[in-house]
């Protein structure tokens, strides 16, 4: 019998490989008929959300191992734009887009179960503060960036990158 977790990593992996997240496309990926999967996830809305729950789980456990689970605030903002450059990322990182009529929904709950990474609760002066933001939208940009597989960068281009973000992270701390 397959899983829960079977079925969202089913779902993931369609995703990944360029799927709508259907009911069908996740009942094909994971082997199983619509009503396998309508058993588990008897809508669309529930599944879509559980995927992002799922995909999150996945970030947080990897953003967890690069800044450990006790990390300041500036240390969790240092490991999302780590993981926003270094990580492998592919279309199924883009979950909580998987549908437009749920954005609103998925963009919250993406957003709370994140929100401690994103370095939203440091402070600093107004010049730090649009340091910080700056460090966000680079993270943001790569994320999406990597998902999409938009702009082809080397590793010594990355790291120049990670290395500049990382540069605004001690700056903002210093203003």
């Amino acid at each position: 019998m397959t899983t829960k977790p079977e079925i969202l990593d089913a779902a993931l992996a369609a995703l990944g490989h360029g799927h709508p997240l259907t009911i069908d496309a996740v009942a094909r990926q994971a082997g199983l008929t619509k009503p396998g999967v309508v058993h588990h996830f008897p809508t669309k809305e529930v599944l879509a959300v559980a995927v992002v729950d799922r995909l999150v789980d996945r970030w947080t456990a990897d953003l967890e191992s690069r800044a450990g689970e006790t990390s300041a605030p500036q240390d969790r903002l240092r490991a999302y734009v780590d993981f926003a450059l270094t990580a492998d990322l592919d279309p199924s990182d883009l979950a909580l887009l998987s549908d437009v009529r749920l954005r609103d929904r998925l963009n919250r709950q993406w957003t709370e179960r994140l929100r401690p990474w994103f370095g939203e609760e440091l402070t600093s002066s107004p010049h730090g503060r649009a340091a910080l933001q700056a460090v966000r939208l680079i993270a943001d940009g790569a994320w999406l960036d990597r998902a999409l597989g938009i702009i082809d960068l080397d590793e010594g281009e990355r790291a120049r990158i990670l290395a500049l973000a990382l540069r605004l992270i001690d700056e903002a701390g210093a203003s």
